[in-house]
């Protein structure tokens, strides 16, 4: 653990859109006031921009949380380069602590191949600034910088940051409390309600006390009637009174003031005895002429402060398609009994599974859907092959006819992989898409939308860089889970497994799976997932539409189309933009902690490429 706090709380950033409005804000109150803060998806690399600073130059900004920042760093600065940004200035911001040649190198690297100057931001200069002349922010950004290494009170930090207005009330006197907390709110001016704080297993009055001391740049109590009569009450106002120009009395009732402080009752109140709306315009009166503006000073800026307030609404009232990784499947009404005279051998077992799909009862009966091939198993000859309906039977020769159908239907499925030219794995007991022709496996979908694409069911991908380079190729397997739902019908539930392997086709094993798997989804969204899955699907089709094995009556069939619902309501995507690109940050953060010595002892990293 770092012995420094600050350092500590820098090097596990959990939210990565707190880190990008910390570094934003510690930037604008630093050497570059005018940032615009972009974020979102299509940012070009940048995370924030100065279009034209007071010299002329176009300033571009870019923070990352990932271990391996140069290559973030390169990557980003390719970006911007191929969409023309142009900038004179390349700003960047990592959590990492950074030696003299590392800088040194960094700087080379965008001069010579990009032609920018370098302003680098590493942990020990984000230290710096937070200790010192930025050490405000620290209390601005509770995600970042959070208990118990910095403690809170009533859900603020108490680090000392003056910037808070902070509303002290009793319960009596809660319906107007919130509101002004609210209204204040939407005027742009950050705000603490005992009303409305996380207070549950503190002591409010502590509390509220701590606040006076390190948050609040003006404290608005709430008089009233109920409020004076309480001694606790009287006293935070007495210990507030003590700083000049501190305290703005919030009068409720008329004959509430004469009961305050000595020091409170020449202080001219803002009066909400007879109009909530007229003490409220006291309130921004005097805050104005205290010189204490709204934080956000236009209408979006006013957006961005409600939404550190109040959750995003992310739905919209319009109706959606929903899909699942679960197919309808149809089953025969009856199971054929196939009565051997003499046992199979293992490999004779083996070879007939990639044919026909059976169960066995015993070693002398076998259980399946459809007719074997032709001389293919030693079994008698009745005049009429014995069924039954195994829907009405819950067991037969031991074992539960429902299971036996789940079986039959994973066997039916694996011979239709058989036909289709995917490959076994013994090790994981699975069929991959392999190769063709040393080529990748790129499947035709149609697509839910209507559209024809194609998607990757094999690839490669590259651990590390320079001579500690790993690469290795993936391959797609179909996993299925027949079930039986409560209303009667069937289904199989089908989930995308990756197959990791190194190039002459080894499997890795323990953690050497686990994180080039890693690798290889940790960009996939369900956008992404939804077409592998159809790619999956629809490489195993008999026909359009579906996944048929056997024949008339006696077949089993898979449709290739996922099962859909219609929401009533949708998803606001532009609302959501922003976290494609969070999410991909927090994935290469949550994958340092895993990564160091791999068993093969390469260090870890990882370039990524989309597929259609």
């Amino acid at each position: 653990m770092s012995a420094d706090r600050l350092t500590y709380c820098l090097e596990r950033i959990s939210s990565y859109r707190d880190f990008e409005r910390l570094c934003s804000a510690l930037l604008a109150g630093a050497d570059y006031p005018g940032i615009d803060p972009l974020g979102g998806t299509g940012d070009g690399g940048r995370d924030a921009i100065i279009r034209s600073d007071a010299t002329g130059q176009k300033i571009v900004f870019a923070y990352t949380v990932r271990g391996d920042w140069k290559v973030k760093l390169k990557h980003d600065c390719s970006r911007v380069r191929e969409l023309k940004h142009n900038p004179n200035v390349f700003v960047f911001v990592c959590t990492e602590p950074l030696n003299a040649a590392d800088k040194d190198a960094a700087h080379r690297m965008l001069s010579d191949e990009f032609g920018w100057v370098l302003d680098l931001y590493d942990l020990e200069r984000l230290r710096a600034l937070l200790a010192g002349p930025q050490k405000h922010l620290v209390a601005q950004h509770p995600s970042v910088f959070t208990p118990p290494f910095f403690p809170q009170s009533g859900g603020e930090s108490l680090s000392e940051s003056r910037d808070t207005l902070v509303i002290d009330h009793l319960d009596a006197d809660h319906a107007l409390a919130t509101w002004l907390s609210r209204r204040l709110t939407l005027a742009g001016l950050p705000t603490w309600c005992r009303g409305t704080a996380p207070l549950a297993g503190e002591n409010p009055d502590d509390s509220v006390r701590k606040l006076i001391e390190f948050r609040a740049k003006q404290y608005l109590p709430i008089a009233s009637s109920t409020s004076v009569s309480d001694e606790l009450f009287l006293e935070r106002c007495s210990l507030a009174a003590s700083r000049d120009s501190f305290v703005l009395p919030c009068l409720v009732s008329s004959g509430a003031q004469a009961r305050l402080p000595s020091r409170l009752r020449a202080v001219s109140p803002a009066d909400f005895s007879t109009s909530w709306n007229d003490g409220l315009q006291h309130v921004l009166q005097r805050m104005a002429g205290l010189g204490i503006k709204p934080e956000f000073g236009h209408e979006q800026g006013k957006s961005i402060a409600l939404g550190d307030y109040m959750p995003t609404n992310v739905t919209i009232a319009k109706p959606e398609p929903v899909f699942a990784n679960v197919f309808a499947l149809q089953l025969p009404q009856t199971m054929l009994i196939y009565d051997l005279y003499a046992a199979m051998s293992s490999s004779e077992r083996d070879a007939l599974r990639k044919k026909w799909a059976f169960v066995e009862a015993n070693p002398y009966r076998l259980l399946a859907f459809t007719p074997p091939p032709p001389n293919s198993i030693p079994a008698t000859k009745p005049d009429r092959t014995p069924e039954f309906l195994w829907s009405e039977i819950p067991e037969r020769d031991g074992k539960k006819t429902e299971d036996v159908a789940k079986e039959l239907v994973r066997r039916s499925l694996w011979v239709i992989c058989v036909e289709k030219g995917l490959d076994f794995c013994s090790d994981r007991d699975l069929f991959y898409f392999p190769k063709r022709d040393d080529r990748d496996w790129n499947q035709k979908i149609r697509h839910v939308d209507g559209r024809n694409t194609r998607v990757a069911l094999t690839g490669s991908r590259t651990l590390g860089w320079g001579d500690r380079a790993s690469p290795f190729i993936y391959h797609l397997a179909p996993l299925f889970q027949p079930q039986h739902d409560v209303d009667g019908t069937w289904n199989v539930v089908v989930r995308v497994y990756v197959r990791p392997t190194d190039l002459s086709g080894k499997v890795y094993e323990l953690k050497a799976i686990g994180r080039r798997r890693k690798a290889v989804t940790k960009s996939w969204w369900n956008k992404d997932w939804l077409a592998r899955l159809i790619g999956v699907v629809q490489a195993l089709e008999t026909s359009v539409g579906e996944i048929r094995y056997g024949e008339g009556t006696r077949a089993l069939v898979m449709r290739s189309d996922p099962l859909r619902w219609d929401c009533p309501i949708g998803l606001d995507v532009q609302a959501l933009s922003g976290m494609l690109d969070i999410g991909e940050e927090l994935a290469e953060y949550k994958s340092r902690e895993g990564e160091g010595e791999d068993t093969d002892g390469n260090n870890e990293t990882l370039s990524e490429e989309q597929s259609a």
